[in-house]
């Protein structure tokens, strides 16, 4: 245990020391997830002596499962930081440039046309779960592989709701953060918890916070934000110990009756929440000891089936298309979520750990250093903040499917607005750089006394492209015969 919390805190010291360190940096995410779920919990667990996983889960580790989880879970993080560092070593800039607050202006704009499309079947999904226990109604448990099969409902009808993770906080962007627009927010909050579902209003919230350090420049928040942090991981605890009951009781409109709430009586962090540990262990203890054999990565080809309807595909496979191991024969590993060290057990032992924990970091290093790097341009940072708070589910999974069903949903409205822009003609950012330069140089266009981003229109632009500009821009030109 000390080992790992001497190496947790080097590694923090670091990544602090470099031109890298920041909020908005993949590493700081892991760092958070791997504090709370290898560091600080066990020790928590060690003090208190808990066991109730251990009852659920119907197992118990020897003590040599118990130190390997220790070192596989330290080793998983050295290598998330060194590959997250080695693509990932730009030092986090905010740009600023005229272009960026013209195009900034043009789209913010037509957002009310992203709103339309998307809002309405965002909130048809979300009203039509509440009252809902987590949405398990029409949810079957396949008990031999633990996964859970949708009956009744249109899976895709009910992810519609996952937009709203991004519209909440993209307005609150775009119209500037007034008090206004935190309404939706807190109703997506509030409903979303309804459901008994916490990650999605979480990272709502977390993305709403990540637009408004990015408006004010702030790499890294203060106590304040830790505070809030920590009442935030509260709120989260809280829903999930009672699915969100209490809140469809506020509202009179609990009509579940599929799951039956009891008080455990769970002390501080003993519960399945943060039972990352726990559930590595049980992966160590089944694999290969039991099992016989790893999985070699086979279950992320899930990303294949799962989108297809189980209408469409009578034999679809439950889960994992080629599963090699049926983890359910030696235990009862009820809502496992593996973590990224633990996948990589799963999939090829240390080497596996070693694998997936350095592709991760590299991947999202590299995400990381492109936007950094980049220009920054509207719709980029709107995917970047977007994109972030999906790792507060996906590096507690640990599964490449979290990370790519998720994004699909969060990045929606964003790739809508991309659509709009293109069909409004409003120009990106590099174009209205280009075009302010010639102005400049002496090449501007004919169009005097107008804005930049007026004169900015070029003239072989078709008649109907010139006039959509010419609005967005609030002002009017003539068209050429």
């Amino acid at each position: 245990m000390g080992f790992a919390v001497i190496s947790f805190l080097a590694v923090c010291f670091y990544f602090w020391r470099t031109p890298a360190f920041s909020l908005f940096h993949p590493l700081t995410w892991y760092l958070a997830c791997h504090g709370i779920l290898f560091v600080f919990r066990p020790i928590v667990v060690r003090i208190r002596g808990y066991d109730f996983i251990y009852h659920v889960y119907q197992f118990m580790p020897s003590a040599s499962d118990k130190l390997t989880v220790i070192l596989a879970s330290t080793l998983g993080m050295l290598s998330f930081a060194l590959f997250s560092l080695r693509s990932g070593n730009a030092a986090m800039r905010f740009v600023d440039t005229e272009a960026k607050r013209i195009e900034r202006r043009q789209l913010s704009r037509i957002f009310v046309y992203v709103l339309l499309i998307c809002g309405p079947p965002a909130a048809y999904s979300l009203f039509n779960s509440f009252g809902e226990d987590n949405n398990f109604t029409g949810m079957m448990l396949d008990r031999a592989t633990g996964v859970t099969i949708n009956t009744v409902k249109n899976g895709y009808v009910t992810d519609l709701q996952l937009m709203a993770v991004s519209l909440c906080p993209l307005l609150i962007w775009v119209t500037r953060f007034r008090w206004w627009s935190f309404a939706p927010l807190v109703g997506f909050a509030l409903v979303r918890a309804g459901t008994g579902g916490r990650g999605p209003f979480v990272a709502a919230l977390v993305g709403a916070a990540l637009f408004y350090l990015y408006e004010k420049r702030i790499r890294f928040p203060g106590i304040k934000a830790v505070f809030g942090a920590v009442l935030l991981l509260g709120a989260f605890s809280a829903v999930g110990n009672d699915r969100g009951l209490a809140i469809r009781k506020a509202f009179n409109l609990d009509d579940t009756s599929t799951i039956e709430v009891r008080d455990l009586g769970l002390q501080f962090m003993e519960g399945m929440d943060f039972g990352n540990m726990e559930y590595f262990e049980y992966l160590v203890y089944v694999v290969p000891q039991r099992s016989g054999t790893y999985d070699y990565f086979l279950d992320n080809l899930q990303v294949f089936t799962e989108p297809v309807p189980r209408i469409l595909w009578t034999g679809k496979p439950i889960g994992e298309p080629f599963r090699q191991i049926e983890l359910f024969q030696y235990g009862f590993p009820i809502g496992m979520t593996r973590s990224l060290p633990g996948e990589g057990w799963y999939a090829l032992g240390w080497l596996g750990v070693l694998i997936w924990c350095g592709l991760w970091g590299y991947g999202l290093g590299w995400i990381y250093n492109r936007f950094a790097k980049g220009s920054q341009t509207t719709l980029a940072t709107a995917a970047y903040m977007v994109f972030l708070p999906i790792l507060i589910v996906a590096l507690r999974d640990g599964i490449l499917l979290t990370i790519v069903r998720e994004a699909g949903a969060y990045l929606m409205p964003i790739f809508i607005w991309h659509l709009l822009a293109r069909y409004f003609g409003i120009p990106s950012a590099a174009r209205i750089t280009a075009m302010l330069a010639r102005q400049r140089g002496g090449q501007a266009s004919p169009v005097t006394g107008a804005e930049p981003a007026l004169a900015a229109i070029r003239a072989d632009l078709p008649p109907a492209v010139r006039r959509r500009r010419a609005a967005l821009a609030g002002t009017s030109t003539a068209t050429p015969e």
